[in-house]
């Protein structure tokens, strides 16, 4: 099992008032029990946030600055799933280059209602409209996907892919392997 910590956020929020800017926005996040839904127990006065699985679609967007034995710190989504940067994209200007069949293994992370930051610098992070005219999340100018290969919060499995796609660090760099190379795997396919 992979160790994984969070950062602390560079603008803390207490719990009670993120909560309430969750609720706000109509968003549903994620909680123990991984399921869709809302508030539990009408009457228990506890409330339990639960992972939204709909890539793109959620009122808000969260990055997290997250850490791994595998590549150190990189950036996740309010669910916990890594985000990518694609090495033929432009982060000056910025610029996708991901479309068509590429987009149905690495889906663009698309602007929110709002971007929260936990632990990545908020001026780091804008948008690029893409072809479609829909916006896409950009980290120090790189756009943001994520990975269709990817089950579970922590995976990584988009690490690497094609010598291309690789984890993005809360500064907008490419996220290193353990031994300091960003590790590439070309012929692996999903590298576009």
């Amino acid at each position: 099992m992979r160790s994984r910590r969070t950062r602390k956020a560079l603008l803390p929020i207490p719990a009670a008032a993120a909560l309430l800017l969750v609720s706000a926005c109509g968003a549903t996040g994620f909680g123990a029990s991984g399921g869709q839904g809302g508030a539990t127990g009408a009457n228990s006065g506890t409330t339990t946030l639960q992972q939204t699985p709909d890539f793109g679609k959620e009122p808000h967007q969260m990055l997290s600055a997250t850490e791994s034995r595998q590549v150190g710190w990189f950036v996740a989504d309010a669910a916990g799933f890594a985000l990518y940067r694609f090495d033929k994209d432009t982060a000056k200007p910025s610029k996708s280059n991901c479309d068509a069949a590429c987009l149905e293994m690495w889906p663009p992370v698309l602007v929110g209602e709002h971007t929260m930051t936990s632990g990545v610098d908020p001026t780091l992070v804008g948008s690029v409209e893409r072809a479609n005219g829909r916006k896409q999340v950009t980290l120090a100018g790189w756009p943001l996907y994520r990975y269709a290969g990817d089950k579970k919060a922590g995976d990584l499995t988009g690490q690497g892919k094609g010598g291309t796609w690789f984890a993005v660090t809360p500064e907008g760099r490419k996220a290193q392997a353990d031994d300091g190379a960003a590790p590439a795997q070309p012929g692996t396919g999903d590298g576009y």
